[in-house]
């Protein structure tokens, strides 16, 4: 059985959030952060896989997402949504004090993990701050046909000179999954948005090609995935990513399989793979 609690964290305590759990005491604990324009409660099965190995899972819903306040696709700083995570790692750190904890980003939500670690061995955060291992699915470092880097460093400058202008698109639901009736509820989900400053954009740009250029650093357990027909970001920097990180990376390829892994056609193999290598990992 799995029971489903409230939770609130982030920097001001005010950002929403889903605590799963079993039954019996929890072997570790994954901390879930969405993608761009998502929100953590679409992920409960998910977590149903997590928890049946004996983990507990929280997913967050980030600043202007989901149920959390603050303007759709709009943050004060990149630093800030890290701070967000911290606080998050802390919630559950203070819950569960003790326990492996594992990071798990997906889209949007895999760069800023990536980026979170990297601060973290920067910085010298303590242990019970950083995470023993991170899980990255479809993390968008880059996006397809990457713009060479003076391109990127000026896009960089230009967000933070116009960092109101806010773009919008449709939800591109065809990229996301292959699945009808997941396509349906996407799109038909309320609290699902197309909406990102200009701000936002570039610091995601940016911060990806960072943390791929810094990412021999990673010094923890780390599963890397992304389906083989995947159109929203460049596959070949997944690849990049874990030459880079070597002996610690597990690299996955998931054919026939769009952006949107946790929503996808067969799924429950996906979420198989995620709940195998956190037994691997950590058992």
């Amino acid at each position: 059985m799995v029971k489903q609690e409230a939770q609130l964290t982030g920097r001001f305590g005010q950002l929403h959030g889903w605590l799963w759990c079993g039954d019996k005491p929890p072997v570790g604990a994954v901390v879930m952060v969405h993608g761009l324009g998502d929100h953590g409660g679409r992920y409960r099965k998910l977590a149903e896989s997590i928890v049946a190995r004996g983990w507990c899972v929280y997913a967050f819903d980030l600043p202007g997402h989901g149920r959390s306040p603050g303007g759709r696709g709009r943050v004060d700083s990149f630093r800030g949504l890290l701070g967000d995570i911290e606080a998050a790692c802390q919630t559950i750190a203070d819950r569960f004090h003790g326990l492996p904890q594992v990071l798990l980003g997906y889209s949007m939500g895999g760069n800023l993990v990536l980026n979170y670690l990297l601060r973290c061995l920067e910085d010298g955060r303590s242990p019970s701050i950083k995470p023993d291992g991170v899980v990255l699915c479809a993390p968008m470092l880059l996006p397809p046909a990457p713009p060479p880097r003076p391109h990127i460093f000026a896009a960089w400058m230009t967000g933070y000179l116009m960092p109101w202008i806010q773009i919008e698109r449709p939800v591109d639901v065809d990229s996301l999954t292959g699945d009808v009736d997941q396509a349906e509820m996407i799109a038909n989900d309320p609290w699902v948005h197309s909406r990102i400053t200009l701000y936002l954009a570039t610091q995601l740009l940016s911060q990806g090609r960072w943390a791929l250029d810094h990412a021999r650093s990673i010094d923890v357990p780390a599963l890397i995935m992304f389906g083989e027909d995947d159109r929203l970001i460049d596959r070949a920097a997944c690849e990049h990513l874990a030459i880079r990180a070597g002996e610690l990376a597990t690299l996955i390829r998931w054919p026939h399989r769009r952006h949107d892994l946790f929503h996808d056609t067969d799924r429950e193999t996906v979420f198989e793979g995620v709940s195998d290598w956190l037994q691997q990992c950590f058992d």
